[in-house]
């Protein structure tokens, strides 16, 4: 009994000194601090700040020619209408590539092949750059002249070549007749004048009114204009 007891408080007298080696290992450790003043700090309390972006994956375009991963196709046919489905190696061989390509059009499935179409790059190129032209004259910069009907003819001069200048470059512009606070009143003869001068050079700048004008000779007028090609 007494052995037994020996070694019962043996185990017990093991299990005090690993669990105090323990306690006093974790107490030893010491979390590491970085000085505030440290760079990798700010970059750390500055990236708590940050948002998770969504992710996006990349936008693929659709395969042209080999890189169309099918044995067999269903090609659209210039009436809009599908072939039968035809082996992609024989679609191939049926066209000049210097100057067509072959593009898939939308995918295909178990039961069905890709669609794909034979487009010409030339008219591809014609149609791209017709886009871009499109997109490129939406957005042309917009520019605002305004005068007063009381303008004298050394000003007036110069705010038509500005007129001119950017109606000739293609720019949309909104002219902007009024009257000046503590200013004169115009008399009719100037706002004549001042009117049919600005029509003049528009019309001399090969540019169009594209709008029709809006408010009234003499107290404030627009007058929206643009050169058309």
């Amino acid at each position: 009994m007494n052995h037994t007891r020996g070694l019962l408080s043996s185990a017990q007298a093991l299990r005090q000194i690993f669990t105090v080696s323990v306690r006093s290992s974790r107490v030893g450790i010491l979390p590491f601090r970085l000085p505030q003043n440290a760079p990798q700090t700010r970059f750390f309390q500055q990236s708590r700040c940050l948002k998770l972006r969504e992710y996006r994956p990349p936008v693929e375009k659709p395969p042209i020619n080999e890189a169309i991963r099918a044995s067999f196709v269903q090609v659209v046919n210039d009436e809009g209408d599908l072939d039968p489905p035809t082996r992609l190696e024989d679609v191939l061989e049926s066209f000049d590539h210097d100057e067509c390509f072959l593009l898939q059009v939308q995918e295909g499935d178990y039961d069905n092949p890709p669609i794909c179409k034979v487009y010409n790059k030339k008219e591809v190129r014609a149609r791209e750059k017709a886009k871009a032209k499109s997109a490129r004259e939406s957005k042309v910069t917009f520019k605002q002249i305004e005068l007063n009907w009381a303008i004298d003819a050394h000003d007036l001069s110069h705010r038509l070549k500005q007129l001119s200048t950017f109606l000739e470059k293609g720019r949309r512009v909104e002219i902007l007749l009024t009257t000046k606070k503590r200013k004169r009143n115009p008399t009719v003869d100037e706002i004549k004048q001042v009117m049919q001068s600005v029509l003049d050079t528009i019309r001399e700048a090969g540019g169009t009114q594209t709008k029709a004008m809006e408010g009234e000779p003499g107290k404030q007028l627009k007058i929206t204009a643009q050169k058309m090609n």
